[in-house]
């Protein structure tokens, strides 16, 4: 009998973390690295980080070509000390609510991923930090224009990932905020959704396959409740419909 228990599938911005991590990430640019480096190698990385910033909102950079710039800057700063600090900061924006949820990624039973369009050089360490042991992110990629790991990237690698691991055929719980994310929430049976209420009208709609359970104003209680139900009535499903099909194939069979 295949498994049939649900895999977790995380998004990071606005599911896990409050935020967007993403304007974060490159303040911690602009002000130019570790304070202990040189000063002027300090404003000469918060400059073409100022410049770069300044190309985007002339609309001269496209989002993921400004990430991809970014993520080079980023490998030239190349200090632990500004990635320390900038970590500290994002932990500091995990939901309370999800915590029953991050409790879940130390159990061996427990398969999760967590599925960002974030750079992985920051995502990946996070991730690593909250307890995934599986971390699909942003990385850097052939050219400028490589596209970040959103929408229909995402839900290909996301995809893949579980076809390698031999996930392809359990069931998908998905912590999600964003219609960003609708090629992926498609293809999996319960959505925990963080989002607003308008885009969660809209998710649904399109989506209809799909189970959606506003989560933002959970208690810490209610989420692992939840997360229980959830998982148990997903597997349950699950292996109806496993032995369904396997039941079917006997009476057909010759």
């Amino acid at each position: 009998m295949p498994r049939t228990d649900p895999v977790l599938l995380f998004d990071l911005d606005g599911t896990i973390l409050r935020r967007n991590s993403f304007p974060l990430w490159v303040m911690s640019m602009l002000t130019g690295g570790d304070p202990q480096a040189g000063l002027r190698r300090r404003a000469a990385l918060s400059l073409r980080a100022q410049d770069l910033l300044i190309q985007r909102k002339l609309g001269r950079l496209s989002h993921d070509r400004f990430l991809r710039d970014l993520q080079s800057l980023w490998a030239d700063i190349g200090d632990g000390t500004t990635a320390a600090r900038l970590q500290a900061k994002l932990l500091k924006l995990v939901r309370p609510n999800l915590a029953p949820a991050m409790k879940l990624l130390g159990e061996p039973q427990t398969d999760a991923l967590l599925a960002t369009a974030a750079a992985a050089e920051y995502a990946e360490p996070l991730g690593r930090a909250l307890g995934f042991h599986y971390v699909l992110a942003t990385s850097r990629g052939p050219g400028r224009d490589a596209p970040c790991n959103s929408g229909e990237v995402k839900r290909e690698r996301v995809l893949e990932f579980l076809k390698q691991q031999g996930w392809a055929h359990r069931p998908r719980i998905f912590f999600n905020d964003h219609m960003d994310d609708l090629p992926l929430m498609e293809l999996c049976q319960a959505v925990c959704w963080f989002g607003s209420t308008r885009e969660l009208r809209a998710a649904r709609a399109a989506a209809p396959n799909a189970r959606f359970v506003p989560c933002r104003g959970l208690r810490p209680d209610e989420m692992h409740q939840l997360i229980a139900h959830l998982r148990q009535s997903v597997e349950a499903a699950q292996l109806a419909n496993t032995v369904s099909a396997s039941w079917s194939r006997a009476m057909t069979a010759p």
